[in-house]
């Protein structure tokens, strides 16, 4: 054959190869985003729009499809195309080379890792290091075998850091890499290492003590990303503990090349944990991504899944002992008023949109008996005293009633729990399940008395952090009631159930800010906080108040 066939019959193979390669592009592009939009579709149905963020992922390959389409008009036919368009895809072509150069590969990958997570509250999610906690690195005390230059860190503080999936509702970090350890060696070379191991111990514990200042400068991108994480992760809590930094490298084996060990031993040395192929928990990647994303998989992503541990005793405050009292839980909108269309300009506003909200989403039946049930039930003298004062203030008659039946209270003093459940069935329209534990037992507790102790007090094996529960008392300036309520439950390590989401979410956070303090002013070393346990607090998403008293229409 001449080499003219030749040619020709190169350039017809490279055409036919570009055009698959594009179409299986857009193939795999398209049914990520259909797995995404299932994924979406599923966190809305659950109410959970708020809790996790996809929009930055979605949009990069939303970006990667743009492009895909802009190439249609090139890659439109599998036919042999015409000598112009196949200048455009000659091996060599700028076209060719965007088609192997997507980053669509990498979304799929990290894609593939998340559907193995459970509780994904976000892709493609910036994280910050804040000002002090550059200090505490740059003197070492953070990480002693990490050197940075300030103006270094003050520019990553700045910038962020991007952690590709946020998984166990927040609790760990993922960053993904599909980096092949062809690149891995270059990018070596490229350093001007002759050896990245060179003779280091290969004990990964002996790893981060051999890295001076020089090295250190010259550190892979990869290593350098981890000790951003670390320091971004140093700045961060979930549940009162930093997040975990774990690096998933699918295209990295270990145990055959040295320099590849002591990159990943570099890895580790920050406090991440790293997974190749070789490790216990191996990574197989869908090359093609076709297989439609399973309902049993979307319920382990939702964030939240499992997120409700219910100790044995249950710690009410008011506002959940008012819901499960009020009109609004337990009647029908016709039986709160004989004539429907008064409601309007009869209630409170607030009153008529929870009363419309409980007709399509029961509080009762959906939210409240799913944590009670099967529990013993508390609640604090304040809290019963507050809500035997709103009872009496504007309660109604069945209100009236219903609190004298949880509290086993009045005539209902003295009763078993089978017939408290009887007749509270009798006050609502909703089924009382057989194994509410009534009456709700209340305790006496003397906040201020505890806070004022000297003595330990302790919670099973654990004591009580006393240090800490004075500094975030201070920081907090709780009303005597909220003390009382949410320090019952820290002290006990009972699951505190509220509505109040402003006292919750503040206190989580005061304690959150007493503990960097701690942890910073002892040079960042989280001693004694390994045993730190924290309050276990449900937030109840809706409140219910009482029906009160109509108010009285002016004379017409």
């Amino acid at each position: 054959m001449s080499s003219s066939g030749m040619n020709f019959s190169n350039r017809k193979a490279d055409s036919r190869f570009s055009v698959a390669l594009y179409q299986n592009l857009r193939e795999r592009a398209e049914a990520l985003l259909r797995e995404l939009d299932a994924f979406q579709g599923h966190v809305k149905s659950h109410g959970r729009e708020k809790e996790v963020e996809i929009r930055v992922f979605r949009r990069g390959i939303e970006s990667e499809v743009k492009g895909l389409q802009n190439m249609a008009t090139i890659f439109m036919s599998e036919e042999r195309p015409s000598s112009t368009t196949n200048d455009a895809l000659d091996n060599e072509s700028p076209h060719l080379h965007i088609l192997k150069s997507s980053n669509l590969p990498f979304y799929e990958a990290v894609w593939v890792i998340a559907k193995t997570c459970c509780g994904v509250t976000a892709l493609s999610k910036r994280f910050y290091s804040n000002q002090r906690q550059i200090f505490n690195e740059t003197k070492g005390s953070a990480a002693p075998n990490v050197i940075h230059k300030p103006e270094t860190l003050k520019r990553q503080s700045q910038k962020g850091v991007l952690v590709d999936i946020v998984a166990e509702n927040g609790s760990q970090w993922i960053k993904v890499s599909t980096i092949s350890e062809k690149r891995l060696l270059f990018e070596i070379a490229k350093e001007g290492w002759e050896s990245y191991a060179g003779d280091i111990s290969d004990d990964e514990s002996d790893r981060s003590q051999i890295c001076d200042a020089d090295q250190r400068h010259h550190q892979l991108e990869l290593v350098r990303l981890a000790h951003e994480l670390h320091a971004a992760s140093k700045a961060t809590r979930i549940q009162f503990r930093h997040p975990h930094v774990v690096f998933v490298l699918p295209n990295i084996q270990e145990g055959q090349l040295r320099d590849i060990d002591a990159f990943v031993a570099d890895l580790r040395a920050t406090g991440a944990t790293v997974q190749c192929l070789s490790g216990q928990v191996p990574i197989v990647l869908d090359k093609d991504n076709t297989t439609p994303v399973q309902p049993a998989i979307l319920n382990k992503l939702l964030p939240g899944h499992d997120r409700v541990h219910r100790t044995n005793i249950i710690n009410l405050d008011c506002t959940i002992l008012l819901a499960i009292i009020s009109d609004i839980s337990h009647l029908r909108k016709d039986q709160i008023s004989p004539d429907s269309h008064a409601l309007n300009g009869t209630y409170h506003s607030a009153i008529v949109r929870q009363i419309e909200f409980e007709e399509s989403n029961s509080i009762i039946q959906g939210d409240i008996y799913p944590v009670l049930t099967d529990r013993m039930l508390h609640c604090t003298s304040h809290a019963a005293e507050r809500m035997r004062e709103i009872v009496q203030c504007m309660g109604t008659p069945s209100e009236c009633e219903r609190a004298d039946i949880i509290l086993g209270e009045g005539r209902y003093a003295d009763r078993d729990a089978e017939s408290l459940r009887q007749s509270l069935q009798e006050q609502s329209v909703h089924a009382v399940p057989g194994d509410i534990r009534l009456p709700v037992k209340v305790v006496a507790f003397d906040a201020q008395d505890l806070m004022t102790s000297s003595t330990p007090e302790s919670a099973g094996r654990r004591f009580f952090p006393h240090g800490v529960a004075v500094e975030v008392a201070k920081l907090m300036r709780l009303t005597p009631i909220n003390l009382s309520v949410f320090l019952y439950g820290w002290k006990e390590q009972s699951l505190t159930f509220t509505s109040n989401r402003v006292v919750a979410t503040g206190l989580l956070k005061a304690i959150d800010e007493v503990l960097d303090h701690t942890e910073h002013e002892e040079n960042g070393l989280e001693e004694g906080l390994e045993e730190f346990y924290g309050p276990q607090i449900h937030i109840c998403d809706t409140a219910r108040s009482l029906i009160g008293k109509a108010k009285s229409k002016a004379p017409s």
